[in-house]
C-alpha cells in the first residue's frame, strides 16, 4: 500500500493535504484541457468560467458541474466520427496519433463507450494497476489466469497488458472461452491467481465437478481478484469462494483514468484502498440529487466525480461516474494501513424510489445473499415500468439453492421479505423458483428486468 507521501494519521489532515497535492496536479490539467476548444473549453464557458486562472481553489473545481457522463461521453463519440472520422470523442485533447491503446465498456446498448491510452496513459495505468496486483499477493514471475473478458473491456486486455508490465504471466482465455475451456486450462497452467467477475466465479464452483470431475478446491488458485459487478461486498458470496477455492478473494477497480483500488481480503468487508491518489480524483462526491458538493470525510456517501489528474488522451474532467460510494478515511481494520478506502453501495441511473424509500440492486442482492446456501445468490427484480418510481411491492424473483426443497420455498421467501423491511424500510414481494432458472453469464449481471414494452432500464 502507498502513503503518497502523506506521514499523518490523521483523517482531516491526511484528505487536506490529498488535496493540496491534487490541486498541484490540477491546475496543469485544467490548463491542458482548457486547450480543447471542441469539447471542454466549452464546458468551463458554460460554468462560467472564462479563464483557468478563474479556478483558484480545490473548492472552486468541486462547484463546477459534471462535463462529462456516459450520455455525454457517447454524444462526443458520435459527433467526433462525424467530424473528425474517429470515435474517440470531441474531448480527446490529444492528437489521434499518439493514441495507442483502445478499451471500451461492454456496450450493451449497442453503442461502446471508448478508452483512449497515449503511451504516457498507458504507462501509468499499468503503474497503478501494478500496485493493485501487489495489494492482492502476486508477485512478478507469478502465473494468473484472466478470466475477464477480453474484448476491448476495461478489464481484458488492459489488465492483461498490465500483468505483462508488472512482470507476471497472464493466460488470457477470457470470459469468452467458456466455463469448459476456463477449467481445463486453469488445470493445465496451474495460476496462482484469479481474475473474474463474481457471476463467473460462482459458475466455476457449480460446473468444476461435472466438467473436470472435482472440485475448484483441487486447482490450487490462492488468490481470487474480482471487478465488474456487486460481490465480493457481501458476506455470503466471500465465504462460498474463500472455502470452494481456499482462497483469498479481492474486490477490485481499475483501469479507467489511471483509477485503481482494492480490498485487502480480510473475512469482513471494509471498503476498497484507493491505490492511485496520487493521479486521479475518484470521489469527488456530490448529492445525487442536488448535485452540490459533499464533504469529504470518514463515512460520506455521495455520487462520485472522477477526474484523472495526469491523463493525455481523452481525460475523465469531471466525469459523472453514476456509482454511489460510502468514503472510509482512516486505519482499515483489517491491514492497518492508513488512507481511503471506497464501497460501491449502488449506481444513481439504478436507485429504485418505492413510495419515497430509495433502494439500490446492490442492497436487495446482498440481503438474499446471507440466505445462501438456502438460496443460490441469483436474483432479477422485474419492474412493470421504467425506473426510478416502482408502485409496490418490489418485485424480486430469487433462485432457490440447489437442495432447497419446494415445500419450503414460500418460507424462505417470507424470512427474505422480512429481513429486507427490517433493511430497507420495504417489503418486496419474493418469488422462488428453480436452482438453475435464471440466466448465468461471465460478464455483468442485469439485475433488474423491466417488462416489454415498457421501457429500458
Amino acid at each position: 500500500m502507498h502513503s503518497f507521501g502523506i506521514d499523518t494519521r490523521d483523517p482531516g489532515e491526511y484528505i487536506a493535504a490529498l488535496g493540496a497535492l491534487r490541486f498541484e496536479k490540477l491546475k496543469r490539467q485544467i490548463a491542458y484541457v482548457w486547450g480543447n476548444e471542441d469539447y471542454y473549453r466549452q464546458r468551463f464557458l458554460d460554468a462560467g468560467v472564462t479563464s483557468p486562472d478563474d479556478i483558484r481553489s480545490l473548492d472552486d473545481f468541486r462547484r463546477l458541474p459534471a462535463f462529462l457522463d456516459k450520455t455525454r461521453h457517447r454524444q462526443s463519440q458520435e459527433d467526433s466520427l462525424e467530424r473528425y472520422g474517429h470515435p474517440f470523442g470531441l474531448h480527446l485533447t490529444a492528437p489521434l496519433e499518439k493514441v495507442i491503446h483502445v478499451a471500451a465498456t461492454s456496450g450493451t446498448t449497442g453503442q461502446p463507450t471508448f478508452y483512449a491510452f497515449t503511451k504516457k496513459d498507458q504507462d501509468i495505468t499499468n503503474l497503478v494497476l501494478g500496485r493493485l496486483f501487489a495489494a492482492a499477493g502476486i508477485r512478478p514471475g507469478d502465473t494468473t489466469f484472466h478470466a475477464f473478458g477480453l474484448s476491448l473491456w476495461l478489464a481484458g486486455i488492459t489488465w492483461a497488458q498490465a500483468l505483462e508490465a508488472y512482470g507476471a504471466r497472464p493466460i488470457t482465455v477470457g470470459a469468452e472461452g467458456g466455463i469448459p475451456k476456463i477449467l481445463r486450462y486453469i488445470e493445465y497452467t496451474r495460476p496462482k491467481a484469479l481474475f473474474a467477475t463474481p457471476s463467473l466465479v460462482t459458475q466455476l464452483i457449480e460446473r468444476a465437478p461435472a466438467e473436470i470431475g472435482k472440485p475448484v478446491e483441487s486447482l490450487g488458485i490462492e488468490t481470487i481478484v474480482c471487478t465488474g459487478e456487486p460481490g465480493v461486498s457481501i458476506k455470503a458470496f466471500r465465504e462460498r469462494v474463500s472455502q470452494a477455492f481456499g482462497a483469498q478473494v479481492h474486490d477490485a477497480t481499475g483501469g479507467a483514468w489511471h483509477n485503481g483500488t482494492i480490498s485487502c481480503g480480510g473475512a469482513d468487508y471494509h471498503g476498497m484502498h484507493h491505490l492511485g491518489e496520487d493521479y486521479v480524483f475518484r470521489y469527488d462526491l456530490i448529492d445525487p440529487e442536488t448535485k452540490q458538493p459533499i464533504e469529504i470525510r470518514d463515512g460520506a456517501v455521495g455520487e462520485a466525480i472522477h477526474t484523472a489528474l495526469d491523463y493525455e488522451a481523452a481525460p475523465a474532467f469531471r466525469n459523472a461516474t453514476g456509482d454511489i460510494l460510502r468514503l472510509h478515511i482512516g486505519e482499515c481494520p483489517h491491514c492497518g494501513h492508513f488512507g481511503t478506502r471506497m464501497e460501491i453501495i449502488g449506481r444513481a441511473d439504478d436507485m429504485l424510489n418505492v413510495k419515497g424509500a430509495k433502494v439500490y440492486p446492490a442492497a436487495v442482492q446482498e440481503i438474499v445473499a446471507a440466505f445462501q446456501p438456502e438460496v443460490s445468490g441469483q436474483i432479477r427484480i422485474r419492474l412493470d415500468g421504467p425506473p426510478p418510481r416502482v408502485e409496490p411491492p418490489l418485485k424480486v424473483v430469487v433462485e432457490a439453492g440447489e437442495s432447497l426443497a419446494p415445500y419450503r420455498w414460500d418460507e424462505v421467501a417470507r424470512r427474505i421479505e422480512q429481513r429486507s423491511r427490517e433493511i430497507l424500510a420495504i417489503r418486496p414481494a419474493i418469488t422462488i423458483v428453480p436452482f438453475g432458472s435464471l440466466p448465468r453469464t461471465g460478464g455483468k449481471t442485469k439485475l433488474i428486468e423491466v417488462a416489454q414494452g415498457a421501457g429500458q432500464s
